[in-house]
């Protein structure tokens, strides 16, 4: 997951007016709060409107808006909502347990049960990355129907308008597509592997109409659909020159602004086009902070490239739970198999079982497990809460600066989850290492250890 999302370009995009307009009416309580406000942004995470806090964790939103889907954000978490005019929606929540405590009342309330419970249901459905990643074809493709039905039946059991079913129900189709769009790229992420498909494969997805704006504005996983097609075009081209020229066939300002801020994210260590994505921004914008930002970004990895098996690795000396500092140095003697993650990084939350199986199979291996957290300070407690509450293991510490660490600049860690590995003597075994969830995770260490 990148560590920032944002838009970079200050540019206004107006929503064309579909459906029935007219005021929102949103208020709420935040448990536990901090000082981040409430924003509610559109799909293209331009800012709607956003309120600050009172001293009891209150707050009241008015906004005039057009029917449809939205961001809700608080500090890093967000939820997908959706919105009606009219609607006088009542919203809580713990900041220490976002999604365990989020809870909807009022008009519009029944929308977003739903959609909470939708997401809980395709998390569990798709855990297991083997069983449901690692198949052929054709199990995958019954395994993207069994998610769409289980959420149509899901849709059911709730008592929605049908202007909502009906979009619905296109959403969870477009989700499907872009499942089956995103299937080489997801299979590789999870389990570490290339595969091959057949030239049918993509079939459903060359049916679609990849310039149909309403949907584009309307439509999450549409958008993310046309944005996946034309990212891969550009990705395909084998220069700057020719992956400009893909980009200036982009049918719409919007879909070229949201696929120039989708390049942020091309600049990592493990992108070995990194430069060509810097080049290609700098090209295209004038806006210089969008470009400060990447090029600081490049720097790091450039930095950490100059990191190289056999080096010494960088220190880094961290708080666990109990207030307990530990350095690199404190785990000399042992294999540091090292987990970059984040309470609020759902890709990190993902590894976590697999994490855990590894601890297991090596546990009494000259190996040490030591997961470190970049959250921000003040969600420390939340870090702390989710601890005990998945009981997790191994040795846990607290990063004394977020992303802004001297270690997590040393390694240029931009984007997590991040795996590091370094041998008994503090030296570097590999700046990244392969998940918890690679069948080659247990290959290198079964090598390094037995």
């Amino acid at each position: 997951m990148s560590k920032f999302i944002h838009t970079f370009f200050a540019v206004f995009i107006s929503l064309s007016a579909i459906g029935n307009s007219g005021k929102v009416n949103i208020l709420g309580q935040v448990k536990n709060h901090s000082s981040d406000p409430i924003t509610i942004t559109y799909l293209n995470n331009q800012k709607l409107t956003f309120t600050e806090l009172d001293v009891d964790g209150k707050f009241s939103i008015s906004a005039e808006i057009e029917g449809g889907y939205y961001f809700l954000k608080y500090g890093r978490n967000t939820i997908y909502i959706y919105l009606n005019p009219k609607d006088e929606l009542s919203i809580f929540f713990d900041a220490k347990n976002f999604k365990e405590t989020l809870v909807f009342k009022g008009k519009g309330a029944t929308r977003n049960k739903y959609l909470a419970k939708k997401a809980e249901v395709e998390e569990e459905l798709t855990k297991d990355f083997e069983a449901f990643y690692k198949v052929g074809e054709t199990v995958y493709l019954k395994n993207l129907m069994k998610i769409k039905d289980a959420h149509l039946a899901l849709l059911s059991q709730y008592d929605v308008e049908r202007f909502f079913v009906k979009e619905e129900k296109k959403s969870l189709e477009y989700e499907r597509l872009l499942n089956i769009q995103n299937y080489k790229s997801n299979y590789k992420f999870y389990l570490g592997d290339d595969i091959i498909l057949s030239e049918n494969f993509y079939e459903p997805i060359k049916k679609v109409n990849l310039n149909n704006d309403k949907d584009y504005k309307k439509q999450l996983y549409y958008r993310y659909l046309v944005n996946s097609v034309w990212s891969k075009r550009v990705d395909a081209a084998p220069n700057v020159d020719e992956m400009l020229n893909v980009l200036r066939r982009v049918p719409s300002k919007e879909l070229a602004i949201s696929l120039v801020n989708g390049f942020y994210s091309k600049i990592t260590i493990k992108e070995d086009r990194a430069k060509d994505y810097l080049d290609l921004i700098k090209r295209v914008t004038n806006h210089q902070p969008f470009i400060e930002a990447v090029e600081k970004k490049y720097e790091k990895i450039i930095n950490s490239k100059a990191l190289n098996v056999g080096d010494a690795s960088p220190e880094f000396s961290f708080e666990n739970v109990g207030g307990k500092v530990f350095s690199l140095e404190s785990f000399k003697g042992k294999y540091v198999y090292i987990d970059v993650w984040a309470t609020w990084c759902t890709p990190c939350i993902k590894q976590i079982p697999y994490l855990k199986e590894l601890e297991k199979r090596y546990h009494d291996k000259n190996i040490v497990f030591v997961s470190i957290s970049v959250d921000k300070k003040e969600d420390k407690d939340t870090w702390k809460n989710m601890i005990n509450d998945k009981a997790l293991v191994g040795v846990q510490l607290f990063a004394d600066k977020s992303f802004e660490s001297d270690f997590m600049n040393a390694y240029a860690v931009t984007s997590i989850p991040r795996f590091i590995l370094i041998d008994p003597q503090g030296k570097i075994v590999t700046t990244e290492a392969p998940r918890p969830s690679f069948d080659k995770t247990k290959t290198l260490l079964d090598e390094l250890l037995n």
